[in-house]
């Protein structure tokens, strides 16, 4: 694994990291400088420890897919939606398919994503939604 981080970092590239919160932080303190992008944002990692990750790591991405929590009784959670306006520059959404299932309610995960965002304001919402994938992968997503 060092090897794989240490090509990317020389490279300037990002390295999915899917493993749990522990696993994170060994990599990122024997690792200061890669571009790590958290898959599923820790899955159920509490929002504290993601503010002190996000503080402590300025090149850390979280990735959203499969995170539960976001949301609750309908609407986007108040501590949720004070770490999106904080840290909106350093969220990207995802669908995980890794099974023919997750296509098939493809459109209801990113539905889900669009209730939410439309809660925020454009300026928090777009970088999520596609800006930060378009500025980590060089391209514009949108028209």
């Amino acid at each position: 694994m060092r090897s794989t981080i240490d090509f990317a970092t020389e490279r300037n590239l990002h390295v999915l990291a899917h493993c749990d919160d522990e696993a994170l932080a060994i990599t990122l303190a024997n690792h200061p400088r890669a571009k790590m992008i958290w898959a599923h944002t820790g899955f159920s990692t509490p929002v504290p420890r993601l503010r002190e990750l996000l503080a402590e790591h300025p090149a850390l991405m979280l990735e959203l897919s499969y995170r539960s929590g976001i949301t609750r009784n309908g609407g986007l959670s108040p501590e949720w939606r004070d770490l999106f306006g904080r840290y909106s520059d350093r969220f990207l959404l995802g669908s995980d398919t890794w099974i023919n299932q997750r296509w098939v309610d493809y459109g209801t995960i990113m539905r889900g994503y669009r209730e939410w965002l439309a809660e925020l304001p454009a300026d928090q919402a777009t970088p999520i939604a596609y800006g930060n994938a378009e500025h980590i992968y060089g391209g514009k997503l949108t028209d």
